[in-house]
Parts: C-alpha cells; structure tokens; sequence
C-alpha cells in the first residue's frame, strides 16, 4: 500500500468510525438500544425464519426508498454502484458491451452486479425474494436495467454466500428488492438532468396511484410508470476519451484498417501514399481520422483512429411499469399479485466497418483491388515485386458510416401466490413466471459481405481517397440494416415455504423452516440468416441455440437458542438439476449478545452455481481479439502488421463439458451500540471458489505463452505453416481460442465496516450519518500451474475477468432534516491500483484513486409539492486515465470511472392528495 492511497483510506474510515454513520437505524441497530416496545418480526435477506432481532448472524445491508431518492439514483445499476463490497470489476454495465469482442453483440443493454469481485455470475439477483430469469443473450445474471426502481421500498444486502438458503448463484451475496406491497393516493414527478460538458443530458417522468386499505376495505391495488431518457456521450466530447493515440502515455488503440487503406506486401503493411524515396514511409495519412504511429513497422502504415463519434455513453430508452394487487382474505390469509414489465432501448457505436482478410469469413477473401483499377497504386506495387496481382487492402469503410447495434430488451415477471397463518405454521407460497426477450438490430454501418466485396473488388471504389457521391451511394447498397438476433430466457417456478416455533427451551423458542422450490429454465437464442451465415461482414456467425433445465430443491433452516444471549441457525438445501445431479449445501450462523450494547457474530457453510444453458450451449463463433497484441516470437523479428500490434482470428463458445463451481465460505464479525443512534460494525469474509467458470482473456494466453511455442497458454493458441522468408519461426497466428472452461480456484478475503450515527431533532435540525466501506485483503486467482496471483490493487485479464480489484471502496452518506428543508451529501470513494499497461518509459503506471461528490436538496413547504435539485459529481472528477485494451473506450476503464462530470439535475414532485 503506498503511502498516498494509505491516508485516503484511513483517514476515510477514521471519519466514519468518529463521526458513525447515517442508515436505515431500524434496520441495522442492535436490538437492546433502549426501545420501549418490541418490533414486529419480520423477514431478513438470507434467512426464511420471521425474526424480531435488526441484526442477525451475517451481514446484511438495508437501503431504504428514502435513501434511494435522497441520493438521486434512477436505476438498479447506480444504486449496485454505491454498495462498497460491490465493485465494477466482475460485474457489467453498458459501457463494457462495447468492448465486447463481436462490437457488442452479445451482451449489448444488459447490465449486472459482481459482490467481491467474483463474476456477476456468482451474485443472485432477487426481487421481492425471488428469482428473476437471466438476460438472453448473456450467461448468467439477472438484468438490474429490468427492475423497477421507481417501486422499490427497500433494497436487502447480503454480503455473504447464501446457497443453503436461495440455491444456485447465491455465492459471492444477494441483492434482493423489495417492491412496495401497499401504497394509496397519487402522485407524479419529473426531472430534468443537464451536463456541464457536451452530451449526457437525461430525462424523467415517474407516476405512481394506489388504491384501498387492507385494514379497512381488505385489499389495494398500486401501479407505477417509469420512463426515462439518457443521452449519448460521444468519444470527442471528453478530453480523455477523444484520441485513440496518445504517445506520450504509450497508448495506440489505432488500427491497420485505415483511409487511405494499407497493403499486404513482402516487406510488411506498407501504405502506397508514402514517400518512393523511402521505401514508402511516412505516408500522407488523412488526419484527425489516419496518422502513421509510432513503431518500426508503423513507419510505412496509415494507423486509423476514427473522428471520435463512437459513444462512450450509449443513448437509450427505459420504461418499467409495475402493478400489485393484494386482497385480505381474512385475518390470517393474504391473496397476492404482481407484475412488472420493462422495455429498454440502447444505441451502441463505435468504428466503421473494417474490411480485410482479417475481418471476412473466408480468410483467403478480403478486398482484393485488382489491377485493372483506375486506382491501382502500378509504381508502389512494382517496389516490391507484386505489380499485377491483386493488392490485398486493409481499409475501414468510412462512407458507409459508423456502426450503430440497437438491441431492444424487455422483461416481464409476474407472481401470483398466497401468504398467512394456518395451525400455528406461517406460510408463504407463489407461482411466478420470468421471462427475458432480447431482440439485436443493425441500425446503421454494417454491410453484407456478398453485397460489398463485389464492389469493391470490381476496382471501381478508390481506397487511397475520397470517392465520389455516386460510388459512395453504390457502396450503401451494400448496407445491411434490420434484425441480427433474438433471444428469449424464461424461469417457472413454484415456491412454498412455512415456519413455525417448534419447541420450548429454557432460553426461548426453537423456531423451524421448512421449504421446496420447482422451478424450469427455458432458452432460446435465434440468429437471423444474414447473421448466422456470417455474411454480416465483422460479426461472427452464430448458430441458434436451445435448452432446458429442469430444478427441484427442498430446504430446511432452525433457529435454536442455545442460551439466552446466543442463538444458532442451521439450515441445509438439497438441489437435483436435471443435467449434473444433485448437490447439498449447509450453513451454520452463530448470535452472541452477551450485552446489550454488543453482539458478536459467525457463519460458516457451503455454495454451488452449476454452469449456464448459455455457457453450455453456445456453438463456437469467430470474431478477432480485442484490443492490439503481438507475436511474442514473431513480432521482434518481422515487424509486421500480421504479427505486431494486431487483433488475431479468435474462436470462442460454449463448453458442454463444464463442470459446477463450487464454494465455502464462513464469516464473523462485531455490531457496537455505545450509544442510542451510534452503530459500529466490522466483519470479516473469506471465500473460496473451485472450478470457477470463465475463459482465458486474449491478453493473457499471449502472456503466458511467451516464447509463443511453450508455455501454459500456448495449446489455445493456432498456428499457420511456417514462413518461407523466416523459416526458423513458427508460423503465424491463424486462430487464439477462448472457449469457456473450469479455471481452478480463487480466494477472496475482506473486512466490511458500518458506521451510523443518527442525532435527535434539535434547534438546527436532525443529522444522519452513514458509511460503509470494504478492504479487499485477497481477490487471488490460480494459474495453470497451481500458483496463485492476488489481483488486489494490480490489473489482471486472469479467468476472463480484467481490471483492478480496489483494496479500498467506501461509500459515505450526510443527511441533514430542518423542517421542509432536506440536503444529502454523498461520497463514493475507491481506489486504484496497478494498470494494466506500463507507462511509455515501460515503467509500471498507477491509475489514480476516484472520489465523487454527490449533492442534493429538497423543500416540501408548498402543499403537496416537492421541488429538489442538486449537482452530481460536485468536483467535476474525470475517469483517471488507464492504457487499459479490454474495451472500446480509450483513455479510462469504464468499470471504474463515469465519463458525464459535473451534471445540474432539477425535479418536481406533486402528490394528489
């Protein structure tokens, strides 16, 4: 830990810890704290048995509707971002989809969480306590752009494994949100965010009626309307993400495919614009868009960057709607229903389309100017002894315009079910159905490869220069623009589950439940027949897929009080999937109290997640790699644009032969009540996951194949037949695989702490503190070799997972109450680490701690209305710069930095009352 990033951190938690912090007190205080009457029993994330205690063996994290709004958070993704054992790296968000390897497609509009640092894949997302269906196109993990925050009431925290209790997925934590069950009157609400710099501007409507009371009219019924509005952010409009090519830090994300187009010759890439005297270096490239780069080789190349109209920020659309109904039947027995249905619309663009040999479906095609064209460079070809034959080019399409995919997503999740006491037994039990449905468009700048190669290998389009309108509307006869994909994912599921106070011991009541869970997973992904053909020239084909999988488990969970300050909970699932068997997982909890100011707390058990239909499924598809790599043993020696600075032909896919990951984990920690509204607390987890799921990232197969012959990597890495003109290398590059695998093991360790403080009302108003942060010990991951590397402040692509794990995130809350006059100052704080490319001294580079400054106000003295208003990103804080290759996004990593800055929002609510 150096010494600067040891005082920031520190000194944040000496803060929290001094001063405490704000919270939902009711949730998180130690019960004792001097309440006179006793809290209603209620259900907590992690646990099926009904419980009077705020606090229970394992940590839990409660963020009220309150706090949602006071911090101005609009989607699930923003509120996952203020959880501080939640972080970028593992998780998802937009942004990353357009590093994605097939320019998006795939996973294009989804968005999910990663707790520890451990894959999205291994966070269960629920809603109302149930699961949701994964997004269709993706491998596992439900889709946070589908859940209706604008109907959450609170949203549960559980930093800890849970799959004795929720099954499957629940390894590295659980964020349940919990949807308004009664709600009456009306109200409707807007909001208008504008940004300091150019782009990001965003929009919102938001209505919300409800209607009865159950305890008088014995039923309500509530719906809400959620419509918002983001714009784009395009690279040019942020300093630090405009130029693809930066020197000075020793970062070129330029590529060969360029205007004036490169060329395949003896010597290497050379572009036929340069100077004859010299061997044709320094070629009269068109900048902003084409420059020559730095490199022996890119000497003789025009290096395309692009004008900076890819967006780092995608424009999108997002509507949630949500209905419940709930009828009292009686007394005891509760009738309920809900559904929600979300329909999202993003826009994705990044470059033009790159056409070579590289980048069609058959190598051995491409752009092949003939010789006959009017445009033949005859003087640059004779140079080097190919005058005659067909010139293989390296050209990006610019007239056809950038790429723009479109994927339109849509959820629907629907719960009918009943819930009450009957002989003593409280029940709960529901029929629910989830259902994701992606559907993938080519908005503009694609091409069919059958359409477009003609012409251009016709000699009739000049690759060196600007072409006429006419050739230009005969290339956009080439465009190909509609649907590239669908994908449907679905879950059916039934659940009940009862409890009920079994026996009495001297020091209380031994409390039992019992519960079974049916459910089915449906998938189906369909490429369109452009798509799957390959003709769609850049993207992959893709095969349709299918498959089913069929879960049944039952469960059981006791209370028992051992004495009357400690309490343990045991609790043991079995689950049987139709395709790998079944698996048992057991957890134990212990709660000690043994004052009312204190208590102490540990769990210990088991996890499992078995592998996605998607994962198992997916036919291998072709693309390139991402980002630019070499031939370690080539490059050196060749220079050429084959070997050096390069995106190789990669394979990747499904993997039949997946195996389950596998998990144990345990947990203890401390809450302190010194004083009423002051809560400490601490835990500590450790974790560890066998046979985790992922694939090896192209980056890191290079590196540890370094020689490029030997090493543990270099069996996914293919090569051609040996060159004539270097007959001692091996050959060049012609595939790197990336299929999915098991990749053995990984070992996370943290301590999480809580700090609340909460004054009473006094002449200057009420205070509320709140501060949770989280010290990543461990985050390692094991080598084909057995070793083990600790991605905690250094930059990793190990198991297909690259970024930074930060060794500190914190996030800190200030609530201030006077009467109708509210403010909230928030904090979200991480460090940062190690990047992944040194400086270009060939030093290691640091990327720079992130701390952003919310602030937000709100008056309530006019009848009915309230009028709010603040800044986001109070200190207009950019992304700090990292030379990351793994996304399209130059400059910064987008999981973990904001590329808006300093935006103004102003929103009113009126209340029918």
């Amino acid at each position: 830990m150096n010494r600067a990033h040891a005082r920031c951190s520190f000194a944040a938690i000496g803060a929290g810890v001094v001063a405490g912090v704000a919270w939902p007190a009711a949730a998180q205080d130690v019960a004792g704290d001097g309440s006179a009457e006793r809290p209603l029993s209620v259900l907590v994330t992690g646990s099926h048995l009904a419980t009077v205690e705020r606090e229970i063996g394992y940590p839990v994290e409660v963020i009220t509707r309150s706090e949602i709004e006071r911090a101005n958070l609009h989607t699930a993704a923003q509120l996952v971002a203020t959880i501080s054992a939640a972080m970028g790296f593992g998780a998802f968000s937009e942004a990353q989809a357009l590093g994605d390897s097939q320019t998006g497609v795939g996973q294009a509009g989804f968005a999910a969480a990663g707790m520890r640092g451990l894959g999205y894949q291994a966070t269960l997302i629920l809603v109302d306590g149930r699961r949701i269906a994964n997004f269709a196109l993706t491998t596992l993990g439900g889709d946070l752009n589908s859940i209706p925050l604008a109907a959450i009431e609170r949203v549960e925290v559980l930093k800890y494994g849970a799959s004795a209790i929720y099954g499957s997925d629940a390894v590295a934590g659980v964020i349940n949100f919990v949807l308004r069950q009664e709600y009456e009157g009306a109200e409707a609400s807007t909001q208008y965010t504008a940004p300091e710099h150019t782009g990001g501007y965003a929009k919102r409507f938001t209505a919300s009626a409800g209607y009865g009371k159950l305890a008088t009219q014995r039923f309500n019924a509530y719906a809400t309307v959620d419509y918002q509005a983001p714009g784009a952010i395009r690279a040019r409009d942020r300093p630090f993400a405009a130029r693809r090519y930066i020197p000075d830090e020793g970062v070129d994300a330029t590529n060969v495919h360029s205007v004036p187009a490169n060329v395949d010759t003896p010597a290497g890439v050379r572009n036929p614009t340069g100077d004859p005297a010299r061997n044709y270096a320094d070629p009269a490239c068109m900048p902003p868009l084409s420059f020559p780069t730095a490199g022996a080789a890119n000497q003789y190349q025009c290096r395309y960057a692009g004008d900076g109209s890819a967006t780092i920020v995608d424009p999108s659309e997002r509507l949630n709607v949500f209905g419940a109904l709930t009828w009292q039947l009686a007394r005891d027995h509760q009738l309920f229903a809900n559904a929600s249905y979300s329909r999202n619309r993003f826009e994705f663009v990044t470059s033009p389309t790159q056409v070579s040999s590289q980048t069609t479906l058959d190598p051995k095609s491409g752009f092949k100017l003939p010789p006959t064209s009017p445009f033949y460079p005859h003087d640059f070809a004779r140079a080097f002894g190919i005058d005659g034959a067909p010139l293989n080019v390296y050209w990006s399409a610019d007239p056809l315009g950038a790429r723009d995919l479109a994927p339109t997503t849509e959820q629907l999740n629907v719960v009918a079910g009943m819930r009450g006491t009957a002989v003593g037994w409280r029940y709960d039990g529901a029929l629910d159905y989830s259902r994701s449905h992606v559907e993938y468009r080519a908005a503009d700048g694609y091409a069919r490869e059958s359409a477009l190669l003609p012409i251009l290998n016709s000699g009739g389009v000049d690759p060196f220069a600007t072409n006429t309108s006419a050739i230009d509307a005969l290339l956009a006869t080439a465009k190909f623009e509609g649907l590239l994909a669908t994908g449907t994912a679905s879950t059916t599921s039934l659940d009940f589950v009862a409890s009920k106070a079994i026996l009495d011991l001297p020091a209380g009541e031994v409390a039992l439940a019992l519960g079974i869970n049916i459910r089915r997973n449906e998938l189906a992904q369909t490429p369109t027949q452009a798509y799957a053909s390959g003709d769609i020239l850049g993207l992959s084909p893709w095969d349709a897929i299918s498959g089913a999988r069929d879960i049944a488990a039952a469960y059981a969970e006791a209370g028992i009080p051992v004495a009357k300050s400690l309490e343990a909970r045991l609790a043991v699932r079995y689950d049987h999937y139709s395709d790998f068997g079944g698996t048992t997982n057991p957890q134990v909890s212990l709660r000690w109290q043994p004052v009312s100011t204190l208590l102490m707390r540990a769990s210990a058990g088991t996890g499992y997640f078995a592998p996605s239909l998607a994962g198992l499924f997916t036919p291998a598809s072709r693309g390139l790699t991402p980002g630019n790599l070499s031939d370690p043993i080539r490059c050196p020696i060749t220079h050429s644009a084959h070997d050096c600075t390069t995106q190789f032909p990669m394979l990747s896919g499904g993997n039949p032969g997946l195996r389950p990951t596998t998990s144990s984990q345990w947990s203890a920690g401390a809450v302190w009540t010194p004083a009423p509204g002051i809560t400490l607390g601490a835990d500590y987890v450790s974790i560890l996951l066998d046979n985790r799921i992922n694939f090896f990232t192209s980056q890191t197969i290079i590196a540890q194949c370094p020689n490029g012959v030997g090493g543990p990597t270099c069996y996914l890495i293919h090569r051609g037949p040996a060159d004539p003109a270097y007959p001692a290398l091996p050959g060049p590059i012609v595939q790197v695989d990336q299929f999915l695998t098991n990749l053995g093991k990984q070992k996370v360790t943290a301590i999480d702490f809580t700090a609340r403080l909460a004054t009473p009302m006094r002449t200057w108003g009420r205070l509320k503190i709140s501060f949770d942060g989280t010290y990543t010990i461990q985050n390692s991951r094991q080598r084909l070799g057995g070793s083990y590397v600790n991605q905690v402040n250094h930059y990793s692509s190990l198991g297909g997972l690259p970024g930074v794990v930060p060794y500190w995130h914190h996030y800190l809350a200030l609530d201030w109450d006077f009467g109708p006059w509210s403010a909230t100052l928030t904090e979200n704080f991480q460090t940062g680490g190690y990047d992944e490319s040194p400086g270009a001294d060939g030093l290691p580079r640091m990327i720079g701690n992130y701390d952003v400054w919310n602030l937000g106000f709100a008056y309530t003295g006019f009848r009915n209305w309230k009028i709010s208003a603040g800044i986001q990103n109070v200190l207009d804080r950019d992304p700090p710069f990292s030379n990351q290759s793994q996304q399209f996004q130059v400059g910064y990593d987008s999981n973990y930095g904001d590329p808006h800055g300093r935006l103004y929002w102003l929103g009113v609510r009126y209340a029918f009352k």
